[in-house]
């Protein structure tokens, strides 16, 4: 029986039934789907799709049974008020309040379970779909060190010893990592080896040509800096972009921002390292920045230190050695909604190579906010305030666009060919994991093997869809409603358990998952963009196999280092390697 809840709820809603009816209608289905799939093999109970039926079929019971309470007690009640037996008919009456109260609650649980759908995926573990790409396809790389990171750091306003500072990140053990994964997910045995495969790869898919770099060719790596957008004040600028250094008289609000979980100094600055000093590429020929915004100082200064040509991107000024970028008069990325177009940035639109650095952390509106959201920051409008519709909880009203089969902004700008397809590396910096609000500091992670520790990570791929895909399961085990990762008030928090959060990863994979009357075509060329990669969930988190990692399906294989963090039993995609 293929039947999904989530679909069926989808297709309701859409034809705008009634609430009530709506309500018994979802109830029906999800009982029916839980009992058919849960009695003939119990342990399917633990499949995501069966937690979305759950809360809606308990729910749905006790509203059933307590309006058949009710009606019961109503109906002893009126006998016995006619034949004079007032005390049974008081004690009638009160077990009649008693089951409307829980008919009441019920109710609003059972509808506050279809509304704000804290369900998480509904695809089962190690079902991929989609096509694996890459050098080794569906390869996703994920180094974790526990010495890369200071244990000790505090990251407070208060202390002013943030993340990014030179003592809470050892950049030996970091190149260490960078270089490492690199390698392993080229399969080359140096780094300046693995950089012209890279090349060569996104070449081949570009242009059917496995042509390396060549001289003069521009490079642009984008970054997250976000919060610099308002957190700096033009006396900040003035004085280098760095943080103030006293608490008066920044607001509470803001100083909680201060240290927010963004680019770091460390692995950008190993990627300009090895273009530069090991690939031989001029620092005139690379450019880095958020395009709608400044780059912090504490990231300038240990980057322009080395790399004094590089161009370091600006969008409001050109001085302490910035420069300004420019939107395109012409808007290049078209919205395969037909809603909207947008212009990108100069910078973008003449790179010949984009390098993808996000930040591994939870968002409020987009569930997670990785590589995809990133380019958030590189359509030309002032903010991107416009693209929120398009994610699943648009201007912070909880679950109002979860779930499937819904236009997803953040396809299309993976399939640009400005933006995704034109990405020749894809890096998740998780040294420090962000905290709950995308704009807050960095909190310590519960889940093995980080064991309330930094998350001392990093995660590379050329796969975009499958490189989301495991972060999102990071991040969802990690934020899984039972680790309480604020102190003050021990609140355990389930974003990005959400229904829907993976949605556009389920279109970037299989056009099959496109909502109707959509055909992503970002670049309008007439021509609807292939599978971008593969999208699955693992086994479990203490494990955290994919299909390739177990061969049993031509999915994700997450490649650890150490190998000994992800059992990798597949002989098949070994002997490939």
């Amino acid at each position: 029986m293929n039947i999904k809840p989530g679909k069926i709820r989808s297709w309701l809603e859409e034809h705008k039934l009634p609430p009530r009816l709506l309500l018994l209608l979802i109830g029906i289905v999800s009982t029916l789907w839980f009992l058919l799939r849960v009695i003939p093999k119990p342990s399917r109970a633990s499949y995501p799709c069966m937690k979305v039926a759950a809360p809606l079929m308990s729910g749905f019971v006790i509203y059933i049974l307590s309006i058949g309470g009710v009606a019961l007690a109503f109906r002893k009640a009126r006998t016995s008020l006619m034949n004079g037996r007032y005390f049974l008919t008081g004690a009638l009456f009160f077990l009649m309040l008693g089951f409307m109260l829980i008919s009441v609650t019920s109710s609003v649980h059972f509808l506050q379970a279809a509304d704000t759908d804290y369900s998480g995926p509904e695809d089962a573990p190690n079902q991929p779909f989609g096509t694996p790409t890459g050098i080794k396809p569906g390869r996703v790389v994920w180094a974790w060190d526990p010495q890369a990171t200071n244990e000790n750091c505090l990251n407070t306003f208060e202390s002013k010893d943030y993340f990014f500072k030179t003592e809470n990140t050892n950049s030996e053990v970091v190149k260490k990592m960078f270089r490492a994964s690199l390698m392993e997910l080229t399969g080359e045995k140096s780094v300046k080896a693995s950089w012209d495969a890279l090349f060569k790869n996104l070449n081949n898919k570009k242009y059917q040509k496995k042509d390396g770099y060549k001289k003069g060719e521009k490079i642009f790596i984008k970054i997250n800096q976000g919060t610099s957008r308002w957190l700096l004040t033009d006396e900040d600028k003035e004085k280098g972009y760095n943080y103030p250094e006293t608490f008066e008289p920044t607001p509470l609000r803001q100083a909680a921002c201060y240290g927010t979980c963004e680019t770091g100094p460390y692995f950008v600055l190993e990627i300009l390292r090895e273009l530069v000093n090991e690939c031989g590429i001029a620092q005139e020929d690379i450019s880095v920045g958020d395009p709608m915004t400044d780059i912090y100082g504490h990231n300038f200064e240990v980057w322009f230190a080395e790399f004094p040509k590089v161009a370091y991107l600006d969008k409001f000024a050109t001085h302490h050695n910035r420069t300004m970028t420019k939107p395109t008069e012409k808007d290049y990325l078209i919205y395969s909604n037909k809603v909207q177009k947008d212009p990108l940035y100069d910078v973008i639109v003449e790179a010949d190579y984009l390098i993808n650095v996000a930040n591994l952390k939870p968002h409020i509106a987009a569930g997670i906010s990785l590589t995809a959201k990133n380019h958030f920051g590189s359509q030309g409008r002032p903010t991107a305030g416009h693209l929120h519709n398009y994610l699943i909880t648009p201007r912070g009203a909880a679950g109002s666009n979860g779930g499937y089969h819904k236009y997803r902004v953040r396809v299309d700008m993976m399939g640009s060919k400005y933006l995704g397809r034109n990405t020749l590396l894809y890096v998740v910096d998780g040294l420090f994991g962000g905290g709950s609000i995308e704009t807050r500091v960095p909190v310590r992670y519960f889940m093995p093997p980080f064991n309330n520790d930094w998350c001392n990570s990093l995660f590379v791929s050329l796969d975009q869809v499958a490189l989301e895909s495991v972060c999102f399961d990071f991040l969802r085990s990690e934020w899984n409603g039972i680790n309480a990762h604020d102190p003050m008030n021990n609140r355990a928090e389930k974003n990005p358990n959400i229904r829907g959060v993976d949605d556009y990863l389920h279109q970037a994979a299989d056009s099959k998952n496109w909502p109707e009357g959509i055909k992503y075509d970002p670049d309008g060329s007439g021509t609807p963009i292939p599978s971008l990669g593969v999208h699955e969930h693992w086994n479990n988190p203490m494990l955290k196999q994919y299909s390739a990692n177990l061969g049993t399906g031509n999915g994700i294989e997450l490649f650890s280092i150490p190998d000994t963090l992800v059992k990798n039993v597949s002989s098949k995609r070994k002997g490939n390697q």
